[in-house]
């Protein structure tokens, strides 16, 4: 049985999932975990194999102990007018899990924008990424 905040937060990541979105998960030691997210019907699967959601969960709850980050960038049915490419949008999320539930906090469309467009080393903007959308 889920505790409530990861509950709670996987209802958030699958409401964002309209076909395919990818996961990076970023845990307390900087450890990373990417997984594929496909919706299939009112169901969302979790990666390719058996097991991927709950070892996603248990990293959750104690890979976030002080705290951890995920990036989800979901794919839309939308084309952009321009580049013709399917619009994807990106979404934050800052973690905080203590082995028994878990909190978490969306990072603003204006954060999301400057995380994406900053070199991180430099300080500098980065060239914009085509058809993309900061949620």
């Amino acid at each position: 049985m889920l505790v409530p905040g990861v509950r709670s937060f996987l209802r958030e990541l699958e409401s964002h999932c309209c076909s395919t979105a990818i996961m990076t998960f970023l845990d307390g030691d900087g450890e990373p975990m990417v997984i594929t997210l496909k919706r299939q019907g009112q169901e969302v699967a979790y990666g390719d194999y058996w097991g991927t959601k709950e070892l996603f969960v248990s990293k959750l709850l104690f890979g976030c102990n002080p705290s951890g980050s995920l990036i989800l960038r979901s794919f839309t049915p939308e084309i952009d007018e321009f580049t013709q490419l399917p619009i994807k949008e990106l979404r934050g999320y800052v973690l905080r899990g203590d082995g028994d539930d878990l909190e978490f906090k969306k990072l603003t469309p204006k954060a999301m924008f400057a995380c994406h467009n900053t070199d991180a080393q430099t300080g500098e903007p980065l060239a914009l990424e085509q058809s993309v959308r900061y949620c």
